[in-house]
Protein backbone atom coordinates (compact mmCIF):
# COMPACT_ATOMS: atom_id res chain seq x y z
CA UNK A 1 0.00 0.00 0.00
CA UNK A 2 1.42 3.35 -0.99
CA UNK A 3 1.86 6.27 1.38
CA UNK A 4 -1.09 8.64 1.71
CA UNK A 5 -2.54 11.27 4.04
CA UNK A 6 -5.97 12.70 4.84
CA UNK A 7 -6.98 16.31 5.31
CA UNK A 8 -9.01 17.27 8.37
CA UNK A 9 -12.78 16.98 8.11
CA UNK A 10 -15.48 18.93 9.94
CA UNK A 11 -17.24 17.66 13.00
CA UNK A 12 -20.24 16.08 11.32
CA UNK A 13 -23.82 16.17 12.62
CA UNK A 14 -26.09 14.28 10.24
CA UNK A 15 -29.76 13.40 10.43
CA UNK A 16 -33.34 14.56 10.04
CA UNK A 17 -34.11 17.23 12.62
CA UNK A 18 -30.48 17.94 13.54
CA UNK A 19 -30.97 21.64 12.79
CA UNK A 20 -32.29 22.02 16.36
CA UNK A 21 -28.70 21.54 17.55
CA UNK A 22 -27.37 24.60 15.72
CA UNK A 23 -27.56 26.86 18.77
CA UNK A 24 -25.71 24.42 21.03
CA UNK A 25 -23.05 24.02 18.32
CA UNK A 26 -22.38 27.74 18.33
CA UNK A 27 -22.23 27.85 22.12
CA UNK A 28 -19.73 25.00 21.97
CA UNK A 29 -17.59 27.08 19.63
CA UNK A 30 -17.64 29.94 22.14
CA UNK A 31 -19.63 32.21 19.82
CA UNK A 32 -22.10 34.70 21.27
CA UNK A 33 -22.54 36.95 18.21
CA UNK A 34 -22.81 35.32 14.79
CA UNK A 35 -23.38 36.37 11.22
CA UNK A 36 -25.67 34.03 9.29
CA UNK A 37 -25.48 33.82 5.49
CA UNK A 38 -28.84 32.35 4.51
CA UNK A 39 -30.36 31.67 1.10
CA UNK A 40 -34.13 32.35 1.22
CA UNK A 41 -34.65 30.38 -1.99
CA UNK A 42 -32.99 27.35 -0.39
CA UNK A 43 -34.92 27.75 2.87
CA UNK A 44 -38.14 28.83 1.17
CA UNK A 45 -40.56 28.57 4.09
CA UNK A 46 -40.44 31.76 6.23
CA UNK A 47 -41.42 29.74 9.30
CA UNK A 48 -38.44 27.45 8.76
CA UNK A 49 -36.09 30.44 8.40
CA UNK A 50 -37.51 32.08 11.51
CA UNK A 51 -37.27 28.76 13.34
CA UNK A 52 -33.57 28.45 12.50
CA UNK A 53 -32.86 31.96 13.78
CA UNK A 54 -34.93 31.20 16.90
CA UNK A 55 -32.87 28.05 17.59
CA UNK A 56 -29.75 30.21 17.54
CA UNK A 57 -31.15 32.98 19.73
CA UNK A 58 -32.73 30.62 22.27
CA UNK A 59 -29.23 29.30 22.93
CA UNK A 60 -28.27 32.79 24.04
CA UNK A 61 -26.44 33.64 20.82
CA UNK A 62 -26.97 36.98 19.13
CA UNK A 63 -27.48 36.61 15.39
CA UNK A 64 -27.88 38.84 12.36
CA UNK A 65 -28.16 37.55 8.84
CA UNK A 66 -27.41 38.38 5.24
CA UNK A 67 -29.94 37.22 2.65
CA UNK A 68 -27.71 35.53 0.10
CA UNK A 69 -30.20 35.68 -2.79
CA UNK A 70 -30.34 39.45 -2.52
CA UNK A 71 -26.61 39.87 -3.02
CA UNK A 72 -25.48 41.43 -6.30
CA UNK A 73 -23.58 39.19 -8.66
CA UNK A 74 -25.45 36.01 -7.82
CA UNK A 75 -27.56 33.84 -10.06
CA UNK A 76 -29.01 30.36 -9.96
CA UNK A 77 -29.75 29.80 -13.67
CA UNK A 78 -31.11 26.29 -14.14
CA UNK A 79 -32.91 27.31 -17.32
CA UNK A 80 -30.88 28.22 -20.42
CA UNK A 81 -30.41 31.91 -20.97
CA UNK A 82 -28.15 34.84 -20.36
CA UNK A 83 -26.76 35.44 -16.91
CA UNK A 84 -23.76 36.10 -14.72
CA UNK A 85 -21.80 33.91 -12.36
CA UNK A 86 -23.67 31.75 -9.84
CA UNK A 87 -21.05 32.30 -7.13
CA UNK A 88 -20.69 35.44 -5.08
CA UNK A 89 -18.04 37.81 -6.30
CA UNK A 90 -15.13 38.77 -4.04
CA UNK A 91 -16.55 42.31 -4.05
CA UNK A 92 -19.67 40.96 -2.31
CA UNK A 93 -17.54 39.33 0.37
CA UNK A 94 -15.62 42.58 0.90
CA UNK A 95 -18.87 44.55 1.16
CA UNK A 96 -20.37 42.19 3.75
CA UNK A 97 -17.21 42.41 5.84
CA UNK A 98 -17.29 46.22 5.73
CA UNK A 99 -21.00 46.41 6.62
CA UNK A 100 -20.83 43.83 9.40
CA UNK A 101 -17.73 45.44 10.93
CA UNK A 102 -19.25 48.91 11.01
CA UNK A 103 -22.46 47.56 12.56
CA UNK A 104 -20.69 45.92 15.52
CA UNK A 105 -19.02 47.60 18.46
CA UNK A 106 -16.63 44.67 18.65
CA UNK A 107 -15.67 45.09 15.00
CA UNK A 108 -16.63 41.62 13.76
CA UNK A 109 -18.86 38.65 14.56
CA UNK A 110 -17.52 35.74 16.58
CA UNK A 111 -18.58 33.06 14.10
CA UNK A 112 -20.13 32.56 10.66
CA UNK A 113 -23.03 30.25 9.80
CA UNK A 114 -23.88 29.56 6.16
CA UNK A 115 -27.22 27.99 5.25
CA UNK A 116 -27.91 27.22 1.60
CA UNK A 117 -26.36 25.68 -1.48
CA UNK A 118 -22.71 25.43 -2.37
CA UNK A 119 -22.35 29.08 -3.34
CA UNK A 120 -23.88 30.27 -0.05
CA UNK A 121 -21.58 27.96 1.91
CA UNK A 122 -18.56 29.13 -0.10
CA UNK A 123 -19.54 32.73 0.66
CA UNK A 124 -19.70 31.93 4.37
CA UNK A 125 -16.39 30.11 4.19
CA UNK A 126 -14.76 33.11 2.49
CA UNK A 127 -16.26 35.48 5.07
CA UNK A 128 -14.85 33.44 7.94
CA UNK A 129 -11.39 34.11 6.48
CA UNK A 130 -11.96 37.64 5.18
CA UNK A 131 -12.73 39.09 8.61
CA UNK A 132 -9.19 38.16 9.71
CA UNK A 133 -7.21 39.14 6.61
CA UNK A 134 -6.04 42.58 5.52
CA UNK A 135 -7.20 44.07 2.23
CA UNK A 136 -9.59 42.63 -0.32
CA UNK A 137 -10.30 38.91 -0.41
CA UNK A 138 -9.40 39.12 -4.11
CA UNK A 139 -5.78 39.49 -3.03
CA UNK A 140 -5.84 35.91 -1.69
CA UNK A 141 -7.51 34.07 -4.59
CA UNK A 142 -5.50 31.43 -6.44
CA UNK A 143 -4.27 32.64 -9.81
CA UNK A 144 -5.56 36.16 -9.20
CA UNK A 145 -4.18 37.55 -5.98
CA UNK A 146 -0.59 38.10 -4.91
CA UNK A 147 -0.96 37.35 -1.20
CA UNK A 148 -0.94 34.00 0.61
CA UNK A 149 -3.86 33.23 2.96
CA UNK A 150 -2.74 33.05 6.59
CA UNK A 151 -5.24 30.30 7.44
CA UNK A 152 -6.75 32.35 10.25
CA UNK A 153 -10.56 32.29 10.27
CA UNK A 154 -13.59 32.74 12.46
CA UNK A 155 -15.37 29.58 13.61
CA UNK A 156 -17.56 28.42 10.72
CA UNK A 157 -20.66 26.21 10.61
CA UNK A 158 -21.95 24.93 7.25
CA UNK A 159 -25.60 23.89 6.85
CA UNK A 160 -26.17 22.63 3.28
CA UNK A 161 -29.66 22.75 1.78
CA UNK A 162 -28.64 21.09 -1.49
CA UNK A 163 -26.81 17.82 -2.13
CA UNK A 164 -24.08 18.50 -4.64
CA UNK A 165 -20.89 20.44 -4.10
CA UNK A 166 -19.79 18.92 -0.81
CA UNK A 167 -18.53 22.39 0.14
CA UNK A 168 -19.40 21.65 3.76
CA UNK A 169 -16.42 19.25 3.78
CA UNK A 170 -13.85 21.05 1.60
CA UNK A 171 -11.11 23.57 2.29
CA UNK A 172 -11.77 25.99 -0.57
CA UNK A 173 -14.34 28.67 -1.35
CA UNK A 174 -15.12 29.41 -5.00
CA UNK A 175 -15.66 33.07 -5.90
CA UNK A 176 -16.09 34.57 -9.34
CA UNK A 177 -16.36 37.60 -11.53
CA UNK A 178 -17.06 37.59 -15.27
CA UNK A 179 -13.84 36.19 -16.71
CA UNK A 180 -12.62 34.22 -13.72
CA UNK A 181 -13.75 31.60 -11.25
CA UNK A 182 -11.13 31.02 -8.58
CA UNK A 183 -10.68 29.48 -5.14
CA UNK A 184 -9.71 30.83 -1.77
CA UNK A 185 -7.94 27.83 -0.29
CA UNK A 186 -6.22 26.78 2.92
CA UNK A 187 -6.17 23.56 4.95
CA UNK A 188 -7.66 25.45 7.92
CA UNK A 189 -10.67 26.72 5.97
CA UNK A 190 -12.58 23.45 6.42
CA UNK A 191 -15.78 24.10 8.38
CA UNK A 192 -15.58 23.50 12.11
CA UNK A 193 -19.00 21.84 12.00
CA UNK A 194 -21.06 20.52 9.09
CA UNK A 195 -24.69 20.18 10.18
CA UNK A 196 -26.57 18.17 7.56
CA UNK A 197 -30.32 17.92 8.00
CA UNK A 198 -31.99 16.27 4.97
CA UNK A 199 -35.34 17.81 5.91
CA UNK A 200 -33.92 21.19 4.91
CA UNK A 201 -33.48 19.80 1.39
CA UNK A 202 -37.11 18.77 0.82
CA UNK A 203 -37.97 22.11 -0.78
CA UNK A 204 -35.05 22.03 -3.21
CA UNK A 205 -36.63 22.21 -6.71
CA UNK A 206 -36.36 19.32 -9.15
CA UNK A 207 -33.96 21.01 -11.56
CA UNK A 208 -31.55 22.00 -8.83
CA UNK A 209 -31.83 18.59 -7.16
CA UNK A 210 -30.88 16.94 -10.46
CA UNK A 211 -27.99 19.24 -11.32
CA UNK A 212 -26.58 19.22 -7.78
CA UNK A 213 -26.87 15.45 -7.52
CA UNK A 214 -25.00 14.94 -10.77
CA UNK A 215 -22.24 17.21 -9.48
CA UNK A 216 -21.90 14.96 -6.44
CA UNK A 217 -21.86 11.83 -8.63
CA UNK A 218 -19.20 13.41 -10.85
CA UNK A 219 -17.04 14.25 -7.84
CA UNK A 220 -17.36 10.76 -6.39
CA UNK A 221 -16.52 9.05 -9.68
CA UNK A 222 -13.62 11.38 -10.53
CA UNK A 223 -12.13 11.02 -7.05
CA UNK A 224 -12.54 7.23 -7.15
CA UNK A 225 -10.44 6.84 -10.32
CA UNK A 226 -8.14 9.80 -9.63
CA UNK A 227 -4.41 9.36 -10.08
CA UNK A 228 -4.04 10.40 -6.42
CA UNK A 229 -6.83 8.25 -4.93
CA UNK A 230 -6.09 6.29 -1.78
CA UNK A 231 -7.76 3.35 0.02
CA UNK A 232 -9.83 5.59 2.30
CA UNK A 233 -11.17 7.80 -0.49
CA UNK A 234 -11.85 4.67 -2.55
CA UNK A 235 -14.04 3.25 0.21
CA UNK A 236 -15.88 6.51 0.76
CA UNK A 237 -16.38 7.23 -2.93
CA UNK A 238 -17.75 3.77 -3.66
CA UNK A 239 -20.22 3.98 -0.77
CA UNK A 240 -21.27 7.44 -1.92
CA UNK A 241 -21.89 6.10 -5.42
CA UNK A 242 -24.05 3.31 -3.96
CA UNK A 243 -26.14 5.86 -2.04
CA UNK A 244 -26.50 8.10 -5.10
CA UNK A 245 -27.28 5.12 -7.31
CA UNK A 246 -30.27 4.07 -5.23
CA UNK A 247 -31.57 7.57 -4.42
CA UNK A 248 -30.75 10.04 -7.20
CA UNK A 249 -33.90 9.28 -9.20
CA UNK A 250 -36.23 9.13 -6.15
CA UNK A 251 -34.83 12.47 -4.95
CA UNK A 252 -35.44 14.01 -8.37
CA UNK A 253 -38.92 12.51 -8.82
CA UNK A 254 -40.36 12.84 -5.30
CA UNK A 255 -37.82 14.87 -3.39
CA UNK A 256 -40.44 17.03 -1.72
CA UNK A 257 -41.51 14.10 0.47
CA UNK A 258 -38.83 11.38 0.39
CA UNK A 259 -36.60 12.12 3.37
CA UNK A 260 -34.64 8.88 2.94
CA UNK A 261 -33.73 9.74 -0.65
CA UNK A 262 -32.69 13.23 0.45
CA UNK A 263 -30.58 11.72 3.23
CA UNK A 264 -28.82 9.37 0.81
CA UNK A 265 -28.01 12.23 -1.56
CA UNK A 266 -26.87 14.49 1.28
CA UNK A 267 -24.60 11.66 2.46
CA UNK A 268 -23.24 11.14 -1.06
CA UNK A 269 -22.57 14.86 -1.48
CA UNK A 270 -20.73 15.13 1.82
CA UNK A 271 -18.57 12.12 0.96
CA UNK A 272 -17.86 13.67 -2.44
CA UNK A 273 -16.46 16.74 -0.68
CA UNK A 274 -14.21 14.63 1.55
CA UNK A 275 -13.04 12.60 -1.44
CA UNK A 276 -12.26 15.55 -3.70
CA UNK A 277 -10.36 17.27 -0.89
CA UNK A 278 -8.12 14.22 -0.52
CA UNK A 279 -7.99 12.58 -3.95
CA UNK A 280 -8.61 15.40 -6.41
CA UNK A 281 -10.93 15.47 -9.42
CA UNK A 282 -10.75 14.87 -13.17
CA UNK A 283 -11.31 16.33 -16.60
CA UNK A 284 -14.96 17.25 -16.10
CA UNK A 285 -14.06 19.58 -13.25
CA UNK A 286 -10.91 20.64 -15.06
CA UNK A 287 -13.17 22.07 -17.75
CA UNK A 288 -16.02 23.17 -15.49
CA UNK A 289 -14.09 26.04 -13.95
CA UNK A 290 -13.16 27.43 -17.35
CA UNK A 291 -16.76 27.05 -18.54
CA UNK A 292 -18.18 28.74 -15.45
CA UNK A 293 -15.90 31.74 -15.90
CA UNK A 294 -16.99 32.21 -19.53
CA UNK A 295 -20.70 31.33 -19.55
CA UNK A 296 -23.84 31.13 -17.45
CA UNK A 297 -23.92 27.32 -17.45
CA UNK A 298 -24.71 26.01 -13.95
CA UNK A 299 -21.91 23.87 -12.58
CA UNK A 300 -24.03 20.75 -12.05
CA UNK A 301 -25.59 20.97 -15.51
CA UNK A 302 -22.14 21.17 -17.07
CA UNK A 303 -20.84 18.21 -15.05
CA UNK A 304 -23.85 15.97 -15.63
CA UNK A 305 -23.91 16.69 -19.36
CA UNK A 306 -20.20 16.12 -19.94
CA UNK A 307 -19.56 13.20 -17.57
CA UNK A 308 -20.81 10.31 -19.77
CA UNK A 309 -18.64 11.50 -22.67
CA UNK A 310 -15.52 11.88 -20.53
CA UNK A 311 -15.97 8.44 -18.96
CA UNK A 312 -16.60 6.79 -22.33
CA UNK A 313 -13.49 8.37 -23.88
CA UNK A 314 -11.38 7.65 -20.80
CA UNK A 315 -12.29 3.95 -21.02
CA UNK A 316 -11.46 3.91 -24.73
CA UNK A 317 -8.09 5.58 -24.13
CA UNK A 318 -7.12 3.20 -21.32
CA UNK A 319 -8.33 -0.04 -22.90
CA UNK A 320 -5.54 -2.32 -24.09
CA UNK A 321 -2.97 -0.85 -21.69
CA UNK A 322 -2.03 -3.45 -19.03
CA UNK A 323 -0.94 -0.77 -16.56
CA UNK A 324 -4.46 0.71 -16.66
CA UNK A 325 -6.23 -2.53 -15.75
CA UNK A 326 -6.74 -1.48 -12.13
CA UNK A 327 -8.43 1.75 -13.20
CA UNK A 328 -10.62 -0.08 -15.68
CA UNK A 329 -11.72 -2.46 -12.93
CA UNK A 330 -12.53 0.50 -10.70
CA UNK A 331 -14.66 2.03 -13.44
CA UNK A 332 -16.55 -1.25 -13.68
CA UNK A 333 -17.06 -1.28 -9.90
CA UNK A 334 -18.41 2.28 -10.11
CA UNK A 335 -20.96 1.04 -12.64
CA UNK A 336 -22.14 -1.69 -10.29
CA UNK A 337 -22.41 0.84 -7.44
CA UNK A 338 -24.48 3.27 -9.48
CA UNK A 339 -26.72 0.62 -11.04
CA UNK A 340 -27.40 -1.47 -7.95
CA UNK A 341 -29.03 -4.86 -7.86
CA UNK A 342 -32.20 -3.64 -9.55
CA UNK A 343 -30.29 -3.03 -12.77
CA UNK A 344 -30.93 -6.59 -13.94
CA UNK A 345 -27.36 -6.82 -15.25
CA UNK A 346 -25.96 -10.27 -14.53
CA UNK A 347 -22.29 -9.97 -15.39
CA UNK A 348 -20.43 -10.03 -18.65
CA UNK A 349 -17.03 -8.81 -19.74
CA UNK A 350 -15.23 -5.76 -18.42
CA UNK A 351 -16.28 -3.97 -21.61
CA UNK A 352 -19.93 -4.82 -20.88
CA UNK A 353 -19.59 -3.37 -17.40
CA UNK A 354 -18.08 -0.18 -18.78
CA UNK A 355 -20.99 0.14 -21.19
CA UNK A 356 -23.30 -0.31 -18.22
CA UNK A 357 -21.60 2.61 -16.42
CA UNK A 358 -21.71 4.96 -19.41
CA UNK A 359 -25.31 3.99 -20.10
CA UNK A 360 -26.30 4.64 -16.49
CA UNK A 361 -24.65 8.08 -16.50
CA UNK A 362 -26.39 8.95 -19.76
CA UNK A 363 -29.70 7.73 -18.32
CA UNK A 364 -29.36 9.92 -15.23
CA UNK A 365 -28.61 12.97 -17.37
CA UNK A 366 -31.56 12.16 -19.62
CA UNK A 367 -34.04 11.69 -16.76
CA UNK A 368 -32.74 14.87 -15.15
CA UNK A 369 -33.69 16.68 -18.40
CA UNK A 370 -30.44 18.62 -18.43
CA UNK A 371 -30.24 21.29 -21.15
CA UNK A 372 -27.47 20.98 -23.72
CA UNK A 373 -24.51 23.30 -23.27
CA UNK A 374 -25.41 25.26 -26.40
CA UNK A 375 -28.45 26.56 -24.52
CA UNK A 376 -26.09 28.57 -22.34
CA UNK A 377 -24.32 30.25 -25.23
CA UNK A 378 -21.47 27.76 -25.54
CA UNK A 379 -20.73 27.46 -29.26
CA UNK A 380 -17.79 25.88 -31.06
CA UNK A 381 -15.58 28.95 -30.65
CA UNK A 382 -16.25 29.18 -26.93
CA UNK A 383 -15.78 25.41 -26.58
CA UNK A 384 -12.29 25.84 -28.04
CA UNK A 385 -11.51 28.55 -25.47
CA UNK A 386 -12.75 26.33 -22.63
CA UNK A 387 -10.70 23.39 -23.90
CA UNK A 388 -7.58 25.53 -23.99
CA UNK A 389 -8.15 27.17 -20.61
CA UNK A 390 -9.18 23.96 -18.84
CA UNK A 391 -7.12 20.98 -17.76
CA UNK A 392 -7.43 17.33 -16.75
CA UNK A 393 -6.63 17.57 -13.03
CA UNK A 394 -6.08 13.96 -11.84
CA UNK A 395 -8.00 12.16 -14.61
CA UNK A 396 -6.48 8.73 -15.34
CA UNK A 397 -6.16 9.70 -19.02
CA UNK A 398 -4.71 13.11 -19.73
CA UNK A 399 -6.63 14.47 -22.75
CA UNK A 400 -4.86 16.96 -24.99
CA UNK A 401 -6.55 20.23 -26.01
CA UNK A 402 -8.02 18.81 -29.21
CA UNK A 403 -9.47 15.84 -27.31
CA UNK A 404 -11.01 18.13 -24.71
CA UNK A 405 -12.51 20.21 -27.52
CA UNK A 406 -14.07 17.12 -29.08
CA UNK A 407 -15.57 16.15 -25.71
CA UNK A 408 -17.20 19.56 -25.42
CA UNK A 409 -18.56 19.39 -28.96
CA UNK A 410 -20.35 16.16 -28.06
CA UNK A 411 -22.19 17.99 -25.25
CA UNK A 412 -23.27 21.07 -27.23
Amino acid sequence: MRTFGLARTPRLLFGAGEIVRLGECLVGLGAHDVLVVISPSAVADPETRDGIMRVIREAGVGASYVRYDALPGTLDPFEPGEGCCAEASPDVVDAIVADATSARSGGRPEAIVAIGGGSAIDTGKALSAAFLEDGSITDYLEGVGTRTPSGRKLPFVAVPTTAGTGSEATKNAVLSRPGFKKSLRHDRYVADIALIDPRLQLSCPRSQTAASGLDAITQLLEAYVSLTANPVTDALALDGLRAAGRSFLPAVDRGESDVEARADMAYAACLSGICLANAGLGTVHGLAGAAGARSSVPHGVFCGTLLPHVVERTVAALSGHPEAHGTLRKLAAAGWALCGRESGFSGGSLEDQHRMLVGRLAELARVAALPRLAGYGIDEALARQIAEAGDNKQNPHQFDVDERYELLLRAL
